[in-house]
């Protein structure tokens, strides 16, 4: 049976976004010792290169980070930073020949070098959509903040790895911010709010753009020190929306029995993530219908039969209690 991480699974080393974290509300002049305070990390920790850390763990410093840095750019500017690390897991992304080839290594250990989240990817026509969900379950303004953090880190990460300047859409689920500027300053003038989902689609062309801070030997390098980190798994959260996502047959029965759980301990399970199964089911049914209907332009019939509804009224409800609009109203 595969193994996923859970909540209080420590593997994540202090490299990467914690460091990035920690050097930057330094040079807002916030103690240490404040910083750290109630996340179960201790400033030794940090310079013990064998120490781990939790997603838990984790979050709560992204939380403490958020509520001292008093900023509304700090998620960006964390975002910026996390590209700059100079560990070899983000340097195998950013030395990669292509965008297309850092996308795939990032995909490949994206559980150490964006572990909050996880996304979903597709292709059609000319268009690369990436669909982003959280790994655990986080209240919305501290979620919302982590897509501030990772959107950041992409715009600067296409902008680092593409020989001409990246046009990237930009959806968001939460209103419009007064933060706007930050946004636009940050991420471009292509963002959208108030959608069905948060995503990131650009021309699939771009995936061919050759890096021009591209190094074969050192990328090389870099692959082969964080071969490691291919053998972290995917988060339990997101394994489970995977098999909800992918199988029609995916009752809260079926699925518990596919983890090797009981229903009730499954249900556990997934409320120390933070999360409900109905929740995650909702979530990964609107995100397929969404995509069929919005970008593939495919038929109410046959979405619905693909999501396992024989009902075409019973569909039009459930979508319309999954997004508050009803299929007909959908715009992409």
């Amino acid at each position: 049976m595969q193994q996923y991480i859970s909540l209080d699974d420590k593997y994540l080393s202090a490299e990467g976004i914690i460091t990035a974290l920690v050097e930057l509300a330094q040079g807002r002049g916030i103690p240490l010792h404040k910083l750290l305070r109630g996340t179960g990390i201790f400033e030794q920790d940090l310079y013990d290169l064998p120490q781990r850390f939790s997603l838990s763990q984790l979050l709560a410093l992204i939380s403490q980070f958020k509520a001292l840095m008093k900023s509304n750019d700090s998620g960006f500017l964390l975002g910026h930073q996390l590209v700059n690390d100079v560990s070899p897991a983000v340097q195998s992304v950013r030395l990669s020949p292509s965008l297309g080839m850092a996308l795939k290594q990032l995909q490949q250990i994206s559980t150490v070098i964006a572990p909050l989240l996880f996304t979903r990817r597709h292709i059609f026509k000319d268009d690369l959509y990436l669909y982003l969900q959280p790994s655990i379950g986080m209240d919305e303004s501290l979620k919302n903040y982590c897509f501030e953090i990772y959107s950041a880190a992409l715009m600067s990460l296409l902008k680092r790895v593409c020989n001409v300047y990246p046009h990237c859409y930009f959806d968001f689920t939460c209103k419009r911010p007064r933060h706007i500027q930050e946004y636009e300053q940050h991420l471009g003038l292509r963002i959208r709010f108030e959608q069905p989902y948060t995503r990131w689609h650009f021309n699939k062309q771009l995936l061919k753009c050759t890096n021009p801070e591209a190094s074969q030997l050192r990328w090389q390098q870099c692959i082969a020190q964080s071969e490691l980190h291919k053998n972290v798994s995917q988060s339990f959260v997101e394994a489970v929306c995977q098999r909800i996502y992918r199988d029609k047959n995916n009752s809260l029965a079926n699925s518990a029995e596919h983890f090797a759980m009981s229903s009730a301990t499954f249900k556990r399970k997934l409320k120390q993530h933070g999360v409900s199964y109905s929740q995650l089911q909702d979530e990964q049914n609107k995100l397929k219908a969404l995509y069929l209907l919005g970008v593939c332009q495919q038929g109410n019939e046959r979405v619905a039969n693909r999501l396992a509804f024989y009902d075409i009224p019973n569909f039009r409800r459930a979508f319309k209690r999954w997004t508050g609009i009803t299929p007909s109203q959908l715009k992409v």
